[in-house]
């Protein structure tokens, strides 16, 4: 099995919100089988 590793930057005006919201969209886009959490960071998602 091969698995890609994707990787963004910050360039310093990121905020800890908008990097969660692009790892969530991330996590939707691509369902990744070993994702524990749809939430990211590791968090339940939110309801």
């Amino acid at each position: 099995m091969a698995y890609t590793f994707e990787y963004k930057v910050a360039d310093g005006r990121s905020t800890s919100k908008t990097r969660r919201e692009h790892e969530q969209e991330k996590i939707k886009q691509h369902d990744p089988a070993l994702n524990k959490s749809k939430g990211g960071e590791g968090r339940p998602a939110k309801k």
